[in-house]
């Protein structure tokens, strides 16, 4: 359980707000606070994000099940599901044995989520082919399961698809909720589905359902270039504190 439970779902809000009008940014900002703070532990973080994430599928997809671009899903489930395996391993290893790399490595992927957001891909006049999604799938599957946070290359790769924006966003919000499902599953059976796992994610359930709303209701008055920007530099000076952190 976060020792400062305020703070702690102040970032749940905001990156629940994010995520709802973007696509992603959920466990990135939570895990920033965490680790900058350090009120909470990054595995118990990263798994309780799982339980956030399919609150918020629920929410915002469910009702628009129709919109959703499956075949972009299961391309990138097939390469990303295994990989996520391979995440979870890697997490429990480095936090036993190398938690300063850990730290490093959040750092750098949160700094090149940044990178991501700062613009708009170069769009493709055709869809990529299957094994460039199962290539980025695989990617983002490993770091989705080393700290829940699989959105960078997955969201490079489809914002690069000729299809509009807002399937785009609503096809990564599903992809992160049925991978947050699976990763909750490889944790289970490891035996890390602990009780205060499921008090913090638990306890964080009404504010991502509140945030949700308030994404798809009040939508932030900014172009999608505008808004991009903002996510751009307080992504990157997230990453750039992470980073430093560790390396103190």
């Amino acid at each position: 359980m976060p020792e400062s439970i305020p703070l702690f779902l102040a970032a749940v809000a905001i990156g629940c707000y994010i995520q709802t009008v973007t696509g992603f940014a959920l466990g990135i900002f939570v895990l920033t606070v965490v680790t900058l703070t350090q009120v909470a532990s990054i595995p118990v973080t990263a798994t309780a994000l799982n339980i956030m994430n399919l609150m918020l599928g629920s929410m915002v997809v469910l009702p628009r099940l129709r919109q959703v671009n499956w075949r972009l899903i299961i391309l990138s489930l097939a390469g990303g599901l295994p990989a996520m395996v391979l995440g979870v391993l890697a997490l429990g290893y480095l936090d036993r044995n190398a938690e300063h790399l850990l730290h490093l490595l959040l750092g750098g992927l949160i700094f090149a989520a940044g990178a991501v957001m700062a613009r708009r891909p170069d769009q493709r006049d055709t869809l990529s082919s299957a094994p460039a999604f199962i290539g980025a799938g695989a990617l983002g599957g490993f770091f989705g399961g080393l700290f829940s946070i699989g959105g960078p290359p997955v969201v490079y790769q489809f914002y690069r698809q000729p299809v509009p924006a807002a399937t785009l966003r609503l096809t990564l919000v599903a992809l992160f909720s049925l991978t947050s499902l699976g990763r909750l599953t490889v944790v289970a059976a490891n035996g890390d589905l602990t009780s205060d796992v499921l008090r913090t994610g638990l306890m964080s359930l009404p504010v991502v359902a509140l945030a949700a709303w308030l994404g798809r209701r009040y939508p932030p008055p900014l172009s999608e270039r505008a808004m991009r920007r903002l996510v751009f530099l307080l992504l990157m000076l997230s990453g750039a504190a992470v980073t430093l952190l560790a390396l103190l």
